[in-house]
C-alpha cells in the first residue's frame, strides 16, 4: 500500500512538474521566439539532468547489452516528447495552460485505455470496465468545460 501511495504521489509530483516545466519553457520561448529552439534547449537541459542523475547512482544504470534484441519502435519514444513539446509551446500562449493541459490529459486517457486493453506494445493488460470508461468519460466532460471562456 505504501509503495502504491508512493508511487501515485511521484506521478502526481511529476504531472505538476510538466506544468511548471511549460510556463518556464513558454516564457523562453518569448525570448527565443522559436518553439523549436526553446525545446532544444529545453531537451538539453533533460538530457544535462539525466546525466547527472544516471551518474549520481540513485537509480540503477542499466545496460544495453544487446540492440536487436528490442523492438526497433522502442527506440523513437522521443519522437513524442518533441512533438508534445513544440505542440504545447505553440498552444499555451493562445489556449492557456489549463486548456492545453486538460487536452493532454484527454489524449493521454484516451491512449492509456487503448494501450491497457489490447495489452499493446508490452503494457500489462487490463480490461476495459464501465468505470474506467465512465471515469475517462468525466475527465473528457471536464476537459470540454475547461474549454468555455
Amino acid at each position: 500500500m505504501y509503495t502504491r501511495f508512493l508511487f501515485f504521489l511521484l506521478v502526481a509530483l511529476g504531472g505538476a512538474g510538466l506544468t511548471i516545466q511549460m510556463a518556464w519553457n513558454a516564457r523562453l520561448r518569448m525570448a527565443t521566439g522559436s518553439p523549436v529552439l526553446t525545446t532544444l534547449i529545453s531537451i538539453f537541459v533533460s538530457f544535462v539532468s539525466l546525466v547527472i542523475l544516471w551518474g549520481s547512482g540513485v537509480t540503477p544504470r542499466g545496460s544495453i547489452s544487446a540492440f536487436d534484441s528490442v523492438p526497433r519502435w522502442a527506440w523513437f519514444g522521443g519522437i513524442f516528447a518533441v512533438y508534445y513539446l513544440v505542440a504545447s509551446l505553440m498552444a499555451i500562449p493562445k489556449l492557456g495552460a489549463a486548456a492545453v493541459f486538460s487536452l493532454v490529459i484527454a489524449g493521454q486517457m484516451i491512449s492509456a485505455l487503448t494501450l491497457d486493453s489490447t495489452g499493446a506494445f508490452g503494457v500489462a493488460q487490463i480490461s476495459l470496465t464501465t468505470s474506467r470508461v465512465l471515469g475517462t468519460l468525466l475527465l473528457l466532460i471536464g476537459v470540454i468545460l475547461i474549454q468555455k471562456r
